[in-house]
């Protein structure tokens, strides 16, 4: 099973050459499936949403859709009080918005913007109890085997090496009680930025770059995700650099495997470079990392 996670798009400010570099891929690749987790637009314009959604449904892949704080009216009061997501929602028409279950994967959303917020960045991410219940119980429709993924906008648990610092209200408790219900896949944007990390040994929180010119020290970028046994799953960074894909590292991680004192948090890296057509396979040697290069940290309070 191949996913491909793309994450803010920005149209408005979207990187041309990066978001036909990414769709060739896709094409080429024929993914079972492609997952964008929100800020499809630069300021939610209804031109930005309309145009965002058309190239999602290019991609001739099935293709799966979360709202990000960007995707209601942004610089409209009005708009974000009293029709935060009609714009969206008429966009989105033919692209997955509800949970999306399957005999591979059981894909849950859920929507951590909002419109305002009574604190001084209303843009950052909130996951209330309520949508954390719901999540959890639409988790326990997984078909047996089937990889249980929830995704949001924003990380449930923030990157302590993030380019920009902030918080998701309720994020970690609601990471913990979805991987108590069996999350076992979390994919989330919003910073601009790759990151792969554990939460403990039982779930895989997964963030990726963007496709705009709103790049925040790496390229523009997107993950692939493969899993390629039942507790195993394997991330590939492609970086996009003058409209040519490469990939930037290759790692994998095995889910509920005995951790021993000092045990690394991935099982395996690999960095290697891809042509501008698709996917080069990487080595299977293994090479062991420390819990610090894999940017593992102590497990969040409950």
């Amino acid at each position: 099973m191949q996913i491909v996670h793309f994450t803010d798009l920005h149209f408005g400010c979207e990187d041309k050459n990066a978001l036909d570099a990414a769709a060739k891929y896709v094409r080429n690749l024929k993914p079972n499936a492609v997952i964008v987790t929100g800020d499809i637009s630069k300021d939610g314009l209804e031109s930005e949403l309309n145009a965002a959604c058309d190239w999602i449904r290019s991609l001739d892949a099935p293709a799966m859709l979360t709202p990000g704080n960007h995707d209601v009216p942004y610089y409209e009061a009005w708009g974000r009080l009293f029709y935060p997501w009609d714009r969206i929602r008429a966009a989105q028409q033919g692209i997955q918005c509800e949970a999306w279950h399957t005999d591979q994967w059981s894909i849950v959303p859920v929507n951590t913007a909002r419109a305002w917020q009574l604190r001084l960045n209303w843009a950052q991410g909130e996951i209330s109890r309520g949508q954390t219940a719901i999540a959890a119980a639409e988790l326990q429709c997984a078909k047996p085997g089937a990889l249980r993924i929830v995704i949001t906008h924003h990380p449930l648990d923030w990157p302590n090496d993030a380019p920009i610092k902030g918080v998701t209200r309720g994020g970690l408790r609601g990471l913990r009680k979805l991987a108590d219900a069996g999350a076992e896949l979390f994919l989330a944007g919003h910073l601009h930025f790759a990151s792969a990390r554990l939460f403990e040994t039982r779930a895989l929180s997964i963030v990726s770059g963007t496709l705009s010119r709103r790049v925040r020290h790496e390229p523009c970028a997107f993950t692939v995700i493969r899993r390629l046994e039942a507790k195993v799953i394997e991330t590939e960074v492609v970086h996009i650099k003058q409209g040519v894909c490469e990939t930037a590292s290759v790692r994998q991680f095995r889910l509920d495997a005995p951790r021993d004192a000092g045990a690394p948090a991935q099982i395996r890296a690999r960095y290697e470079k891809a042509c501008d057509t698709g996917h080069v396979h990487p080595s299977r040697q293994p090479q062991h990392l420390s819990s610090e290069e894999s940017h593992e940290r102590p497990d969040p309070a409950p």
